[in-house]
């Protein structure tokens, strides 16, 4: 179990107490978040060209709260996107390894994931994936920078195994979020007056955090792929997604069947969503 926390910015002149409140709660929610995770906890922070700052240390997230770098980090202002946040519980590798802490730098791609890949050394062979770390959350985002389109994307993604979601931007698109959502949870809500979406795996999360302020809850159905756009925050857009759950798994051996037609194995189907704006 880990912990996924973050915020999209929406494009907006803001002033610089404005964006210290954003910083502000983004803290928060990754404070929160550490319940799901004291093993280690990274920040990176995405700028609209592309470039990104990030820190990340063993430890739980209060550690890494009150470390003056993290404050040089998250020194926001009008040209940051993205904020990208993960507390760790480990599975797989040592947390003093910051190459297996999340977020994860693979190529074009950095992300933060919460579950496990049962398969990640097979789809690493299959694929001929690069890996430096230990942990099986690379192989997933090695699987994103490989694709070149969210299709593309979908498609490899129905080889996993495991529990899943994640949030991810390709630095090629740096005012894109995206947030996938499997079998693990995660919540996002709209805070009106900042034009910002912050999520996290906890619904609780959002509400203490936001508390006294206008916001709004947005759907993110199990089994999708949401893409946020800076541009516009509200007109999200949301795609099936699939892949093999243990669940699933299970169901396919006891049905002596090597077809799937699970729910959460379904073929993948387009939809779109999106919240007015009040």
């Amino acid at each position: 179990m880990c912990g996924l926390a973050g915020v999209i910015l929406g494009l907006k002149r803001r002033r610089r107490d404005e964006l210290r409140v954003i910083g502000g709660l983004f803290t928060e929610l990754l404070l929160h978040s550490q319940r799901r995770g004291t093993d280690a906890a990274g920040v990176a922070v995405i700028r609209r060209n592309g470039r990104y700052r990030l820190f990340k240390r063993p430890g739980p997230a209060a550690n890494l709260v009150s470390d003056k770098l993290y404050w040089r980090v998250l020194d926001l202002d009008n040209a940051v996107t993205v904020i990208l946040g993960h507390t760790r519980q480990k599975t797989l590798g040592s947390e003093r390894n910051l190459l297996n802490d999340h977020p994860l730098r693979c190529n074009s791609v950095m992300g933060t994931h919460n579950g496990w890949l049962s398969n990640a050394d097979s789809l690493a062979r299959e694929f001929r994936l690069p890996r430096v770390a230990e942990v099986d959350s690379e192989v997933l985002f090695r699987l994103v920078d490989r694709s070149r389109d969210d299709d593309e994307f979908r498609s490899l993604l129905a080889h996993c195994r495991g529990r899943i979601s994640a949030a991810y931007v390709r630095l090629n698109e740096p005012g894109k979020l995206r947030l996938l959502k499997g079998d693990m949870p995660l919540h996002a809500a709209h805070v009106l007056g900042l034009r910002a979406v912050f999520y996290a795996s906890e619904a609780w999360m959002l509400r203490a955090i936001l508390d006294g302020r206008r916001s709004e809850a947005l759907d993110l159905n199990p089994f999708t792929l949401s893409t946020f756009h800076a541009a516009g925050v509200l007109d999200f857009s949301q795609r099936d997604v699939a892949f093999l759950t243990p669940e699933v798994e299970q169901w396919r051996r006891q049905s002596g069947t090597s077809s799937c037609t699970a729910p959460s194995c379904a073929a993948p189907r387009t939809t779109r969503s999106s919240v007015p704006t009040r």
